[in-house]
C-alpha cells in the first residue's frame, strides 16, 4: 500500500466500535498513533453529533466530521461546514406515505431525533447509543421544524420485507429529490438526493487539500458505499454488507475482531 496516507475515515457502528458499542484499547491506541504521525482521523456516521460527542472528544478529532450520512459536516464544537436538508414538501410526502403503511419513522434534526408516540420499534436503536429521541403525538405538532428535517429513517426490526416494500413505494411516488439506502437491515434511510458519506468526504478532502488516493475509508453498511468508492483505499469489514465487500479494495476481519486496527498497524507500520 502507498505510504503517503494522510486521512483515515471510519464509519462508527459495527466498524470503529464493537457490537457492544465499545471502543477497544487497541483501536483507540491505533488512532492516537495515527494522529501522532500527523495522519488525520475522522468519522462518518449516520448519527448526529450529539450521539457521538463523547467519542469524538475522547479521540480528540479536531478536523471536520461527517454526520447524518453526509447531511452535515461539522467540527466537534458544532460549527457547520455543510448542511443539507430534505425539501419540506418531500418531508411531508414521505411522512404521508410512511403513515399510510403504518411504518415507524424517526426524524433527524441537527441536535436531536424525533419519533411519534406509540411506535412499536421506537426503541430499536437504543443499543446503538445516543440521546433518547423526543416524542410527539402527531408529526404536525412539530410545526415549522418539519421544514428542517435532515433525514427520515424507517425502522422495522421484525421483517425487512416491510422496509423493502416501503422503498419501492417511495421510489415510485417520489422519483426525484430523495435518495434511499439501508444503513442496517432494520433501517431504511431517506435523505436529500445526492447526499452521501462519499460526497461529504470529498468536500472534507478538498477543504484539507488531501487527494483521494491518500485516504483510507472503513465501513460495513450500504450507506458506506460511496465513501468506500471515493477513498483511494476502500476497506470493508468482515461483517459488511455483500455490496460493500464487492466494491472494496480490501475485506478485513470484523469489528469485533478489531479488523481496522490490525489493518492499519500492518499496512502503515504502526507501533
Amino acid at each position: 500500500m502507498k505510504s503517503d496516507i494522510r486521512l483515515v475515515c471510519f464509519d462508527v457502528d459495527h466498524t470503529l466500535l464493537t457490537d457492544q458499542q465499545e471502543l477497544t484499547y487497541k483501536t483507540k491506541q491505533t488512532i492516537f498513533d495515527l494522529q501522532a504521525r500527523g495522519i488525520k482521523v475522522m468519522i462518518a456516521t449516520g448519527k448526529n453529533l450529539a450521539a457521538v460527542q463523547s467519542l469524538v472528544d475522547e479521540l480528540g478529532m479536531d478536523d471536520p466530521l461527517i454526520f447524518v450520512n453526509g447531511c452535515l459536516v461539522q467540527y466537534r464544537d458544532g460549527r457547520e461546514v455543510l448542511h443539507e436538508e430534505l425539501r419540506p414538501d418531500l418531508t411531508r410526502r414521505v411522512l404521508e406515505l410512511g403513515s399510510r403503511q403504518q411504518m415507524d419513522m424517526m426524524l433527524y434534526f441537527v441536535n436531536d431525533t424525533v419519533v411519534k408516540a406509540g411506535g412499536i420499534f421506537n426503541n430499536a436503536l437504543e443499543r446503538y447509543g445516543g440521546p433518547t429521541p423526543r416524542i410527539v403525538e402527531e408529526w404536525q405538532d412539530l410545526g415549522g421544524e418539519l421544514d428542517h428535517v435532515l433525514k427520515i429513517v424507517f425502522i422495522h426490526s421484525d421483517d425487512r420485507r416491510c422496509l423493502e416494500e416501503m422503498a419501492e413505494i417511495l421510489k415510485k411516488e417520489i422519483p426525484q429529490g430523495i435518495d434511499l439506502c439501508f444503513s442496517l437491515p432494520i433501517l431504511l434511510e431517506i435523505h436529500p438526493e445526492g447526499v452521501s458519506k462519499g460526497a461529504a468526504l470529498k468536500k472534507v478532502a478538498e477543504m484539507l487539500d488531501i487527494p483521494m488516493e491518500s485516504i483510507i475509508a472503513f465501513g460495513d453498511g450500504e450507506n458506506d458505499l460511496e465513501m468506500i468508492q471515493y477513498a483511494g483505499v476502500g476497506v470493508a469489514l468482515g461483517n459488511a454488507a455483500p455490496t460493500l465487500k464487492i466494491a472494496a479494495d480490501y475485506v478485513i476481519s470484523s469489528n469485533n475482531e478489531e479488523g481496522p486496527a490490525d489493518f492499519l498497524i500492518e499496512n502503515l507500520n504502526l507501533h
